[in-house]
């Protein structure tokens, strides 16, 4: 396989997911962060703590880990061009 099309298939969907969560495309930030609470919820209740586990309401998290993967993904498809158009 050349290096190009691995570069390639390893950016590509670090972009498309990174971007995803970073843009709040359909709420995945939202939903990313509701799951966390969620599981902050149960994690409390399996314990036999009634009191509100800490928690912020903001996605800002996944929002910032997003915006690094999709960057990352990028610099991989940038990569996997200059590769290709330098090769051939």
């Amino acid at each position: 396989m050349p290096p190009y099309a691995f570069l390639m298939l390893l950016g590509l969907p670090a972009a498309t997911a990174g971007c995803w969560v970073a843009f709040n495309i359909r709420g995945a930030a939202d939903a990313l962060e509701a799951l966390r609470q969620r599981n902050l919820d149960l994690n409390a209740l399996a314990a036999g703590s009634f009191a509100p586990p800490a928690g912020s309401t903001l996605g800002l998290r996944y929002r910032v880990y997003g915006t690094v993967a999709g960057i990352g993904g990028v610099v991989l498809v940038l990569a996997s061009i200059a590769e290709l158009l330098t090769n051939g």
